[in-house]
């Protein structure tokens, strides 16, 4: 993928912050070099991909709190839901 400052801006965007002049090719630099490293690790050798069961636990059912269980505890519900304050404008 190719960074471009109009991507970055949208980046920005998305992000809720907003980048001075100066540190706008600051940043899009810093962002190549880091995804040109990410894109370099599967070169590097030794490396044993260890993720299948190796050191991940296996999804077992347990014992959880029924609807009615859980909604007790909830400071507001609605409907059988959590009720909780908007998050976004």
């Amino acid at each position: 993928m190719e960074l471009s400052l109009d991507l970055l801006r949208k980046l920005e965007e998305l992000a809720k912050i907003r980048l001075s002049e100066e540190e706008e090719p600051l940043l899009l630099q810093d962002l190549k070099r880091i995804l040109a490293f990410v894109d370099a690790l599967p070169q590097v050798e030794g490396i044993e991909d260890e993720t299948p069961a190796g050191r991940l636990r296996e999804d077992e059912p347990a014992p959880s709190l029924s609807q009615a269980e859980a909604l007790a505890l909830a400071p507001e519900r609605e409907e059988g839901f959590f009720r909780v304050p908007p998050v976004l404008e």
